[in-house]
């Protein structure tokens, strides 16, 4: 696998094969949402690739995969709606930012 940053930093005659990190392994297609997020969390990492049990490539999952799934279904719905002049000034004032917020 190569991560994102190290192919943006690298010159680019560099050979891929030179910046491949052979060390971080792909998840198999059973894994579940826990440990996908958990891969990606741990490693810093923006995909990961889903291999099966020849390490043939079968397909990636992103960060945004897993919070598509983790999200309410209808959260952008939900946050573009809400804008400042919705929300009470006082309350925020009263209960602070994090708690006064719809």
């Amino acid at each position: 696998m190569a991560h994102y940053q190290r192919l943006l930093r690298e010159p680019p005659s560099t050979l891929l094969g030179s910046i491949v990190d052979t060390d971080t392994q792909g998840l198999n297609p059973d894994a579940t949402l826990n440990e996908v997020s958990s891969y990606l969390a741990s490693y810093n990492l923006l995909s990961v690739p889903v291999i099966d049990a020849n390490d043939r490539l079968l397909g990636a999952v992103t960060v945004d995969d897993v919070l598509d799934h983790l999200l309410p279904e209808n959260w952008r719905h939900d946050h573009r709606e809400t804008s400042r002049t919705q929300v009470d000034i006082a309350q925020l004032e009263k209960e602070g930012v994090h708690n006064g917020t719809q």
